[in-house]
Order: C-alpha cells, then sequence, then structure tokens
C-alpha cells in the first residue's frame, strides 16, 4: 500500500472517531548500540582520501667549475715580422740591482740629435730662469719653488701590462744631465725584472724637485705606489707634481678636439708621429714579446715613450705667459 493511500484511509477513519494509537518505537537493545558505537570509531579511523599533490619541481644539479665542458684556448696569433733580438735591435745597456736582477736600460740624449730637440732643451732652460714663462705661471700654481733649476725635474711615463693588479714593464723617466735633457727607459724583459724597474726609477727621482707627468696624478703614480707595494719597495713622492694634462685642460680645452697627448702634440706642438703603435695594443704585444722572445713590436713601444716624454716638455715650452696674449 502506498503512503498517499494509507493517508486517505487515516483521514477517513478520522472523520469517523478517534485514530488508534500508534505503537512507540522500540529502544534500541544494548547490542545495537554498541554496534552503532563500533561502526562509528571505525568510521572515525579511518583516513580521508588524500588529495593529489602536484609534482614538485626537481632542484636543477649543482654544477661545479671543474665539471664545467673544457673549451679549448686558441693559442696566441704569431708575432707578424721577422725575429727581432732586443739588444741587437735597440742600443741599451744591463743596469743591475744589489739583489742580482736588473732591466735592460735605454738612454738617448737630445743634445747631440735633432736640432729641433736641442731647441727644446734650451727652450725648457729659458721657460725655467723667465719670471713671466706659462711654465713658472705652472708652477706658483702647483706651489712649486721658485728657484728650480733643470736638474731639479723629472720627467716620467709608464707602460703597463693592464690595470694596477697588473705588472708594469717600462718606466721611461727624463731628466737634465749637463747641457740638455736624457731619456732613461727601464724596461723589464720578463715580467721578474719588474721589481729592479721600480728600483732604479725611483733611485733616479730621489732628490728631485718636482714629477712631471700626462695624467701621473691619476695613473702613473698611483700606479707605481701599487706596483712598488706588491715588489716590497720602499716609495715614496715627497715632491711636487706638475700634471700636464690638467694643465692642457685648463688652456688649450677650447681649441683642440680632446686632451689626449698626441691630439695636443699634433695641435699644439705641430708634430705628427708616423707608425706609432697603439696603446690599447701595449699590453698585448709585450705578452707576446715575453713569451716569443721576439722585440718586433717592443722597438715600436719604445720609440712611442720616447716620443711621450719629449712631447711632455715640448708642452711645458709652448706653455703662454703673463706677457702672451693668446695660446700659440
Amino acid at each position: 500500500m502506498s503512503k498517499s493511500d494509507e493517508l486517505r484511509k487515516r483521514l477517513e477513519a478520522a472523520n469517523r472517531g478517534p485514530l488508534p494509537p500508534q505503537e512507540k518505537p522500540r529502544a534500541p537493545s544494548e547490542e545495537e548500540k554498541l554496534r552503532r558505537l563500533l561502526r562509528k570509531s571505525q568510521q572515525a579511523k579511518r583516513p580521508e582520501p588524500a588529495e593529489e599533490e602536484p609534482a614538485k619541481a626537481q632542484p636543477e644539479p649543482i654544477v661545479f667549475q671543474r665539471d664545467l665542458p673544457r673549451r679549448e684556448t686558441p693559442s696566441p696569433a704569431p708575432v707578424a715580422g721577422p725575429h727581432v733580438v732586443l739588444e741587437e735591435a735597440v742600443e741599451g745597456i744591463h743596469a743591475g740591482t744589489p739583489d742580482g736582477s736588473g732591466v735592460f736600460l735605454v738612454e738617448r740624449n737630445l743634445i747631440g740629435a735633432e736640432e729641433s730637440w736641442q731647441q727644446l732643451c734650451s727652450g725648457l732652460a729659458d721657460a725655467l730662469a723667465k719670471e713671466t714663462s706659462g711654465l713658472r705661471s705652472q708652477l706658483q700654481h702647483i706651489g712649486a719653488p721658485d728657484d728650480l733649476q733643470p736638474e731639479d725635474l723629472v720627467f716620467f711615463d709608464l707602460e703597463t701590462t693592464g690595470l694596477t693588479s697588473s705588472p708594469l714593464f717600462l718606466i721611461g723617466a727624463m731628466v737634465w744631465s749637463g747641457q740638455g735633457l736624457v731619456t732613461r727607459q727601464f724596461f723589464a724583459r720578463d715580467y721578474s725584472q719588474e721589481r729592479a724597474a721600480i728600483e732604479l726609477f725611483l733611485e733616479l727621482a730621489a732628490g728631485r724637485k718636482l714629477l712631471v707627468s700626462f695624467n701621473g696624478k691619476s695613473f702613473d703614480q698611483p700606479y707605481v705606489r701599487t706596483r712598488a707595494a706588491a715588489n716590497t719597495v720602499r716609495c715614496s713622492f715627497n715632491m711636487p707634481h706638475l700634471d700636464l694634462l690638467h694643465v692642457a685642460r685648463r688652456l688649450w680645452r677650447h681649441r683642440v678636439p680632446d686632451c689626449k697627448l698626441q691630439t695636443l702634440e699634433r695641435c699644439i706642438c705641430g708634430r705628427l708621429r708616423h707608425g706609432d703603435i697603439p696603446g690599447h695594443l701595449i699590453p698585448d704585444a709585450y705578452h707576446a714579446y715575453v713569451r716569443t722572445g721576439n722585440a718586433v713590436q717592443m722597438v715600436d713601444v719604445l720609440q712611442h715613450n720616447f716620443l711621450d716624454l719629449v712631447t711632455m716638455a715640448d708642452l711645458i715650452v709652448r706653455l703662454p705667459g703673463v706677457e702672451d696674449d693668446e695660446c700659440p
């Protein structure tokens, strides 16, 4: 019998009289209570199905430097040109130091060489003696002594293998000796002679009263100090320093395209170099010389350094003085 039929019959019976009392639901027995408790406890202990976790990305393996594939380093290009022996191509001597080391010393006297260089020597002496000269004006600007003599000056210029943590291999210096200027280039024939080059240069500079350089305050002088410390050589420059780069910027920056030394040499001194080795090629040229012993490029490097020293003296002579209306 469906529920609707049963409901209909009960309604009919209600209309006829009171409904019969319904039977009360039977209370569960103790056994049924225990079974229900047991089912609940089992359901509570049953773990719920875990959700699937996304797959974790595997960490990239650590690769050490020693495990990297080795790349073949290309061999340096051979030095172009014939094999040149330094001592045969350049006139110089071995200059030794007390520790038994030494360098290749190249010395050139400007007196007795080209006529223009002889005039340069006399022009430098005149500039120091004349109170109204441009040189005397610049010396007052840096606080140099008024009684400077040509013998008190030391020009210097470096050739290096890179930044200050790399060795230097050539220190070019120029001093007054006798009747004129003399250049002395201390050349390290290998990396072990760097210390000797520094010692011999500092010995030459000791007792002088004025350093002259081009960009030496920012580069050359700190470089010498750093490399001297690396070679445990005592180094002190207790003298005024005339940096011609700073002077050129004050005097000629509106007249020249830039204030590089060779630009000033061309525009102010009126001299143009031919066959000069570019400065950025010099470090590799020296490494090639040490590796092969071929000095074909070192001849050009020594000439490059020599001309840098001569150009500094030429710029000093051409500094405009108090009586000059305009720069030369």
